[in-house]
């Protein structure tokens, strides 16, 4: 098993909560899988269980501890990182909000 990365770019789904507020999210998602294609999936399942629909796949690979404990402005992800080996799948959704009129 290995912790894959993704960055995707999404809008929120017609169920979410939040679409009155927010106009679309980059979200950095980890997962501990066995493969790519079953990780992009369990990634893509639980973003959608959160109310958002991804539009495309900015950047993905295989994550390693060493990333995030060598580099000063990546140490905050570490918790992440060690979030998906615990639980399966972890994510930062970074939102930005709806432009005004």
């Amino acid at each position: 098993m290995a912790i894959y990365y993704f960055m995707m770019e999404a809008l929120p789904r017609p169920d979410n909560p939040e679409k009155e507020e927010f106009e679309g999210a980059f979200i950095s998602c980890w997962v501990d899988s066995a493969d790519m294609t079953s990780a992009l999936t369990e990634a893509s399942r639980y973003i959608k269980s959160e109310g958002w629909k991804i539009l495309r796949i900015e950047e993905q690979f295989i994550a390693n501890r060493e990333r995030y404990e060598g580099d000063p402005e990546r140490l905050d992800l570490l918790d992440y990182f060690d979030q998906a080996l615990q639980d399966g799948v972890s994510a930062i959704f970074h939102v930005w909000p709806k432009a005004e009129k």
